[in-house]
């Protein structure tokens, strides 16, 4: 009985020793098992990742792409619109020059504005002498330049039928007065050219207001070609002659229009 006692502990020692080895290979065998398994996971989360990181990465460059080429295309759209833009800010420039340049022909000018109210036809407008009424009707103008006075020594000893028809060929030419008298009313009559010639004789003649009439025939294009300066000419010798508006209207010119003032001085020398 004894032996046997003593057998018994002992099997169970070993089978207790066999439990606890094949426990521990088990137990062994879970972990690498484990740890395989960890290690293959780990190894397919980070192939996910690197998978999901390249994606991104070709999502990103292909957005990047979409963008340059929206960008592109709004370069090239704000570059079409501006040179519209450029297109139409110079039509709107021609279209207000030829507006204005409408405007200009269709509303009279500032100078003529000017002209007008300092020579109106108030200034030419004066009554007629009584003592010239009572006379013989006016006649036509005598173009002077075609009456030749020869003034030569060899011809200064007259005789007493020549100096009788030289008194009568005066009596015949009209006066500076009656000449402008005859202007004005041929202007009032819409006769502006024989106008023109009456006021041109009369201010040849030293008339004063007959060479305001002249500046403002030829500014205003009265009668003759508009030509400024001569019109200018013509009033700064009627200012010489102290007419007042012809002495108001150079000084405006001389102060404004400089260069023109001193073009149609040296033209006033000539007349």
């Amino acid at each position: 009985m004894s032996d046997d006692s003593h057998k018994v502990p002992s099997q169970i020692f070993k089978w207790f020793e066999r439990m606890k080895g094949n426990y521990e290979q088990s137990v062994q065998h879970v972990l690498k098992q484990f740890e395989s398994y960890s290690q293959s996971q780990q190894t397919r989360i980070d192939e996910t990742h690197k998978q999901q990181v390249l994606q991104l990465q070709n999502t990103n460059e292909q957005i990047s792409k979409q963008y340059e080429k929206q960008i592109d295309q709004l370069n090239k759209d704000v570059a079409y619109y501006r040179q519209q833009i450029d297109k139409q800010q110079k039509t709107i420039e021609e279209m207000n020059t030829r507006y204005d340049s409408v405007i200009r022909c269709m509303l009279p000018s500032e100078r003529d504005n000017n002209i007008k109210d300092i020579f109106s036809e108030h200034d030419f407008v004066t009554p007629i002498n009584n003592s010239l009424s009572s006379t013989a009707p006016h006649t036509p103008p005598i173009n002077n330049s075609n009456i030749q006075i020869n003034t030569e020594p060899n011809n200064i000893n007259k005789t007493a039928n020549e100096a009788d028809n030289v008194e009568t060929i005066d009596s015949v030419l009209p006066s500076q007065d009656e000449l402008f008298d005859q202007a004005i009313l041929k202007r009032k009559n819409g006769e502006c050219e024989q106008a023109f010639i009456l006021f041109e004789q009369a201010a040849k003649l030293g008339h004063v207001k007959s060479m305001g009439a002249m500046g403002r025939s030829f500014f205003l294009g009265e009668g003759t070609d508009e030509n400024p300066c001569l019109g200018l000419a013509w009033l700064i010798n009627a200012a010489n002659n102290e007419l007042p508006q012809a002495i108001e209207r150079v000084k405006h010119f001389e102060e404004h229009e400089p260069e023109l003032y001193e073009e149609a001085l040296l033209q006033a020398n000539e007349l």
